[in-house]
């Protein structure tokens, strides 16, 4: 059986469907997948079983030079050296953005293996104020130059991480997008309103993902109830539980106290199919991007959100009509597919969704057809495994 490692540093590796279709297809090519990372919000049941759970290793900026340290740091290296040469022969290795490339390149620095880069978060150098960050960008453009073959979502994105780090002329790129495999999910008996209390006749609005400044729930609750459209009810679904102390769970809370035609779902789905189930008891989708100087990933990275977002890509694969936040790619997308409605502002949500109640069924097939050209990610996840596989040799 072949050995491969995968260390990635984000709690919410199986909510990116790109890297759930890399370890359900490395898994059917019978690889052994030793997955370095820290605990995980949820894992497909029929990925954990499968898959050895191991702590992740060098997890700092700059090794502090004292006694326990290096005791730490020799323990680590003694591990990862009977993992991968004496029980296991990895040759590759598989790292997600910048904090699992700093990683990766530590390992390799005693462990002569490949490094695969997933890069899904793109990080520039003149966006950092905290001296960390800057440390860490200083690392991640040094070990770039170690690294054999990069997954990005388009080539937009390609030619601003290749800007923004020092590759190699011989670094190889795949273009993936992040987007689930097709499944063959349709609406059910699930009845949202009830679960969820909602009145029926309301058109649902999902808003499905992080609540983080830049995702724009805090422009898009801003709406009511002045410019909210009545005739919609949102339905705001959270992967993680939302704190009610925080200020955008405060917020929410109130609204729903105040009787306004809006719902916190902050459950998460451990299997894809139910969360598909879920969506498709909605009318249409949210995928709002709304980049700040604040946040190391809001900047430039949204700007050129391109092909990286899987709620987007996920509405289109279940035919989901969605109002996106304008970008040069959602743009064009939407002026080829009609996928939906695409705003410069927040506050002309309301007014999109009208505008895709006049043309729904139109705009759904748009967003079957846009998946199966663009998004559909079988062939390219199966030619990123053959690349495996050659580097193997």
């Amino acid at each position: 059986m072949k050995t491969i490692a995968i260390v990635t540093p984000k709690i919410d590796t199986f909510s990116n469907p790109t890297m759930t279709i890399l370890f359900e297809k490395l898994l059917e090519r019978n690889y052994k997948i030793l997955f370095y990372g820290f605990e995980q919000m949820f894992i497909p049941k029929d990925i954990y079983p499968k898959i050895e759970h191991l702590g992740l290793p060098f997890n700092f900026y700059r090794n502090k030079k004292n006694i326990n340290s290096l005791v730490k740091l020799s323990k680590q290296y003694y591990d990862l050296f009977r993992k991968f040469r004496i029980k296991n022969k990895v040759s590759v290795l598989i790292c997600v953005d910048p904090m699992g490339l700093v990683i990766a390149g530590r390992i390799k620095k005693l462990l002569n293996v490949k490094i695969v880069y997933a890069s899904f978060e793109i990080f520039f150098r003149d966006e950092f104020f905290f001296h960390k960050k800057k440390i860490l960008k200083e690392l991640e453009i040094k070990y770039s130059e170690d690294v054999n073959l990069v997954i990005v979502q388009d080539e937009r994105r390609e030619k601003l991480l290749r800007s923004a780090n020092n590759f190699q002329n011989g670094t190889k790129f795949l273009q993936i997008p992040v987007s689930p495999k097709m499944v063959n999910a349709k609406r059910s008996n699930y009845d949202i309103y009830k679960e969820l209390n909602i009145p029926r006749g309301k058109k649902i609005v999902v808003y499905s993902g992080t609540l983080q400044n830049w995702s724009g729930i805090n422009e898009i609750t801003n709406l009511f109830p002045e410019k909210w459209n009545d005739e919609f009810w949102l339905v705001v679904h959270s992967h993680h539980k939302v704190n009610p102390e925080d200020d955008i769970g405060r917020k929410i809370r109130w609204l729903i106290g105040e009787g306004m035609p809006i719902t916190l779902h902050d459950q998460a789905f451990y299997e894809f199919e139910d969360y598909c189930e879920f969506l498709l008891s909605c009318r249409i989708g949210i995928a709002s991007y709304v980049p700040n100087t604040l946040d190391i990933f809001a900047g430039k990275n949204l700007e050129a959100i391109g092909l990286s977002s899987g709620k987007f890509s996920t509405y289109m694969m279940l035919g989901i009509p969605t109002v996106a936040t304008s970008s040069i790619t959602y743009d064009e997308l939407n002026i080829e597919y009609n996928f939906g409605e695409v705003v410069k502002k927040i506050d002309e949500i309301p007014n999109a969704l009208k505008k895709i109640e006049k043309d729904y069924e139109v705009k759904a097939a748009g967003c079957l057809k846009l998946y199966n050209e663009i998004l559909k990610p079988d062939d390219r996840i199966e030619n990123l495994l053959n690349e495996i596989e050659l580097m193997e040799k």
